[in-house]
């Protein structure tokens, strides 16, 4: 197993410590993953909505960062990381109480660099995506 391969295991087995901005922010860790796509569901927790009863967009941007950040581990050889360059959010509709479904897919990854997606269902409806350019840095490296 390769160690991008054993921490994306330890996320859906639930065991490991996630790092400190998952816990903070509560974030939701992924239900399964194959190379170039991952799975999550989400029940929304409102702690994270704004005073008009949806989830504050800033916490989606969040969460589309770290979710193409793990679909981004899919396909990383051992001794790569990522680092986001470029983030776009659309926001489709408010994200309300319920299920959030979430999907992610490599689009393409190239030498130096990883465009990713990810939508954000809900009730079976479209409501945000996003879309990421991803450095791809040595292990170690900036």
């Amino acid at each position: 197993m390769g160690f991008w391969t054993t921490i994306l295991d330890q996320i859906v087995a639930r065991s490991g410590s996630p790092p400190p901005f998952v816990r903070t922010m509560g974030l939701p860790p992924i239900d399964r993953w194959e190379q170039g796509r991952i799975w999550a569901r989400w029940t929304v927790d409102p702690k994270v909505f704004h005073n008009a009863g949806a989830v504050f967009g800033g916490f989606l941007s969040a969460l589309a960062d770290h979710m193409l950040g793990l679909v981004s581990m899919t396909v990383l050889k051992d001794d790569e990381m990522i680092s986001t360059s470029d983030l776009r959010v659309s926001y489709f509709r408010p994200v309300k109480d319920g299920v959030l479904e979430i999907a992610a897919e490599v689009i393409h990854r190239g030498r130096r660099r990883l465009e990713v997606e990810v939508q954000f269902r809900q009730d079976g409806k479209l409501a945000a995506k996003a879309t990421a350019t991803q450095v791809l840095v040595p292990m170690g490296g900036e």
